[in-house]
């Protein structure tokens, strides 16, 4: 299934071009969600399976994952839902190992908020690209970090990274409850500090994968209850 779109965005968001990294919310890039949709999706982080567990078994991330193909034709970009459920990285570490996981929900494969999301991507991805690209591939990741009292979530246990593509948004949180931490950290290709932020809700950044570097601290919770940070994470990948 495909979805063809009118590339209104791309003069619309000029003032996007040649940034390294932005600071973002979904209403600066024009992604106007219903509550009621908005609500739904957030609800949908509740039934995520687990990703990833502590060292005692105990489950401290979540996740579901998307895949789509994007074709950029003139003025119009088609985008395709791949129904892929493996993703590896190019990187050095253990994360260049292909991983399988359970996909995201088939009614939010096309929802207008995740669609409007990728268009968005990938207009900064052509505003911030030497050539206007062709295709790209985008891997999208629905992700619930869990933190419980004196147990932290880690969401970069890599340390200072990359993930092995061309441009990324790291995070977009989407709900946060009890938790302190998760601050983000962006440097430059020597892994010196540019910005750091503690994203609130409705919060994002992108950024370019191939010179800069990021991370994100563990998130532990304020007192005696769980906690947990909902995010969309974005992977882009330059085809052609």
């Amino acid at each position: 299934m495909y979805i063809k779109r009118y590339n209104l965005c791309i003069t619309k968001f000029k003032f996007l071009e040649n940034k390294k990294y932005l600071l973002f919310t979904p209403k600066s890039l024009n992604i106007i969600t219903p509550d009621i949709n908005r609500l739904k999706f957030l609800q949908s982080y509740n039934n995520l399976p687990i990703d990833l567990k502590n060292e005692n078994g105990i489950p401290t991330r979540l996740r579901r994952y998307a895949n789509y193909n994007v074709d950029i034709n003139n003025n119009y970009f088609d985008i395709q839902y791949t129904g892929k459920d493996t993703f590896k990285q190019n990187v050095p570490d253990s994360r260049r190992v292909k991983r399988t996981f359970e996909l995201i929900e088939n009614e939010y494969i096309y929802d207008k908020f995740i669609i409007d999301l990728i268009e968005r991507c990938t207009t900064l991805t052509i505003f911030n690209s030497e050539k206007i690209p062709k295709s790209l591939n985008i891997s999208l990741h629905q992700v619930r970090q869990i933190c419980y009292p004196y147990i932290e979530s880690h969401n970069s246990p890599e340390g200072i990274h990359q993930d092995g593509v061309d441009f990324i948004v790291s995070a977009l949180v989407l709900n946060k409850k009890n938790i302190t931490g998760g601050k983000s950290f962006i440097y430059n290709k020597n892994k010196r500090i540019l910005h750091i932020k503690n994203l609130n809700q409705d919060e994002g950044i992108f950024q370019d994968d191939k010179d800069l570097w990021h991370y994100v601290t563990p998130i532990s919770s304020i007192n005696n209850y769980i906690g947990y940070r909902d995010i969309l994470g974005i992977d882009i990948s330059i085809i052609s």
